[in-house]
């Protein structure tokens, strides 16, 4: 049975969003064990793009030829989309409690509507409006706790990534369209690290000494968190509009709670199971309302 493409769509970022869910489980044990910020991003991303790039030689070397033009576009989306934007967030985390920087992050969809209405032709309906305030309104039950500024400047990276993040998930829908996204991904992840090792300057003669925790971090983020997720949401990217991708992508910091809750025995409270409620209502809200106007017209 073949899958509308709207269907296809949906299910590839919701199986995206869960992976970028498990950012937080990885991140926090490889911090836990001694790993930097900078040499776990790095790490992250030379892994994913190297495990691609091995993959492709093998299987499907056809699939690696791009034209200059699109290698371009995907170094850009590499250095100035997850590059910039993973180091803004991180930078954020650093100078801020986790829940603030999170908060920040996650005005992305906000933003990804705004510049679509715009500056593109995707413009946002009334429905689509109530389930974006909706969502948010949750989100912010969700993720709302312990609130800490300990660097003002911490707090423009945080809004900075989300924006950031915001116009790599719109320039990304409509110029990765022609695109396969596996051959998008290798690009976009190769040009990130490349980035990242210029700027972080990590100790790559430190790989051979790296605890089993350590490794099992990052072949889990690498995999679980980078190469399967980025995949996922540039396949949906040409499915679905960039807006509605943004929205569904709020199914990540869900997974991310509850996996809190299942891995390191975090509680949540009412607030924040509420919370976590209503965004998945607003987004089974919105995703049927989508798929009852494609039928209708």
């Amino acid at each position: 049975m073949k899958l509308n493409p709207r269907l296809r769509g949906t299910i590839e970022i919701s199986i995206g969003s869960v992976g970028f869910g498990f950012l937080g489980i990885f991140g926090k044990t490889a911090f836990n064990s001694g790993l930097s910020v900078g040499e776990f991003l790095t790490y992250r991303f030379t892994l994913a793009a190297m495990l691609i790039w091995i993959f492709l030689l093998l299987f499907r070397p056809q699939w690696i030829r791009l034209s200059k033009k699109q290698i371009v576009i995907a170094a850009l989306l590499g250095i100035f989309g997850y590059g910039l934007f993973s180091t803004l967030y991180f930078t954020a985390i650093d100078g801020l409690s986790i829940t603030l920087a999170a908060l920040l992050l996650y005005t992305y969809p906000f933003w990804v509507n705004v510049f679509s209405h715009y500056f593109t032709h995707d413009k946002i309906s009334r429905n689509e409006a109530l389930c974006l305030i909706g969502a948010s309104g949750g989100l912010v039950m969700l993720l709302w706790g312990h609130i800490e500024v300990r660097n003002a400047w911490a707090v423009l990276a945080g809004l900075l990534s989300g924006i950031s993040y915001a116009i790599y998930v719109i320039v990304s829908g409509r110029v990765q369209k022609n695109v396969r996204p596996i051959t998008s991904s290798l690009y976009v992840i190769t040009f990130g690290a490349l980035a990242l090792a210029l700027f972080h300057h990590p100790h790559f003669e430190n790989i051979p000494h790296l605890s089993a925790t350590q490794a099992s971090s990052i072949f889990g983020i690498a995999i679980i968190s980078t190469i399967i997720p980025l995949t996922m949401e540039l396949a949906a990217l040409q499915k679905l509009k960039s807006s509605e991708v943004a929205l569904l992508m709020m199914i990540e910091p869900i997974t991310a709670a509850l996996l809190g809750v299942l891995v390191f025995k975090e509680s949540l409270t009412w607030l924040q199971m509420s919370g976590a409620l209503i965004i998945a209502i607003a987004l089974v809200v919105n995703t049927r309302l989508k798929n009852f106007d494609s039928v209708s017209a």
